[in-house]
């Protein structure tokens, strides 16, 4: 089945076991129907809120249960709704829009504020000559500033669905300051880190981006090294070793 990361949350009203469609599905599944139900909701998530019907021998055994077992929670408590080809909660649907709206909200909110920060910048005037050609720098920062990673997706859009949730509008704002400051790419090489040590922060990012150059200047050099002696190794047992070789390469290592 092909799980398409939309969020890695979705909200769970701690009553939920007292509806009265979970009260017979538990009396006749018991805990383990439940659970079932839950796991296909999470995966309802997963697929924007729509799993396909010919998919659910594949979805019984992802979940290691009888098909049977998911055919009858489909069929039997009113839990879910078909169409002619998938399958579908109404309740994950309405939530799955409110989450939408927040996030497009926020993306707004984000793009009114830097368009108004650019326009500010513009209409500056009777300022001291130093000040004036930095506004003038970071005016025409913004207007360079990209914020496109292909023609549909945004670095916005980009984070939220690495991080698997949707960001705040604080968030982006600081988003906004790294582009200005560290650049599209720099950030997207940051995301990238955060997500393969799984430190999903923006704190993460923060520490990422601000030793950036310094990391990527330490690899230039180590690249540089490993080339040089890309086929030396050490044996400290092989006294044949030409003991000049061995102490140009440790006074190269300690430079760094």
């Amino acid at each position: 089945m092909h799980i398409k990361k939309v969020k890695n949350y979705f909200s769970h009203d701690f009553n939920a076991r007292n509806d009265i469609k979970l009260k017979k599905l538990n009396m006749e599944l018991g805990m383990e129907g439940i659970g079932l139900y839950w796991c296909i909701i999470e995966c309802l998530y997963e697929n924007n809120g729509f799993l396909e019907l010919e998919q659910i021998d594949l979805l019984a055994y992802e979940l290691r249960v009888d098909k049977n077992k998911i055919e009858k929670i489909l069929e039997n408590y009113n839990l879910f709704k078909k169409n002619k080809k998938s399958f579908y909660s109404k309740s994950v649907l309405k939530r799955l829009e409110k989450i939408n709206e927040i996030s497009k909200k926020n993306k707004e909110n984000a793009l009114k504020r830097w368009n108004k920060e650019t326009q500010i910048d513009s209409n500056a005037t009777a300022l001291p000559v130093e000040t004036k050609k930095k506004e003038k720098k970071i005016k025409e920062n913004k207007k360079n500033i990209n914020i496109f990673i292909n023609n549909n997706i945004t670095i916005y859009d980009y984070i939220e669905e690495n991080f698997g949730r949707t960001l705040s509008s604080l968030e982006y704002e600081k988003i906004n300051l790294w582009l200005e400051e560290y650049g599209l790419p720099n950030i997207l090489n940051a995301v990238n880190v955060a997500v393969m040590n799984n430190a999903k922060t923006f704190r993460y990012l923060e520490v990422v981006l601000s030793n950036g150059v310094k990391q990527q200047s330490k690899k230039v050099v180590e690249d540089k090294v490993s080339d040089e002696y890309e086929t030396f190794e050490y044996d400290w047992l092989n006294e044949d070793i030409d003991e000049k070789e061995r102490e140009n390469k440790d006074e190269t290592i300690q430079k760094l």
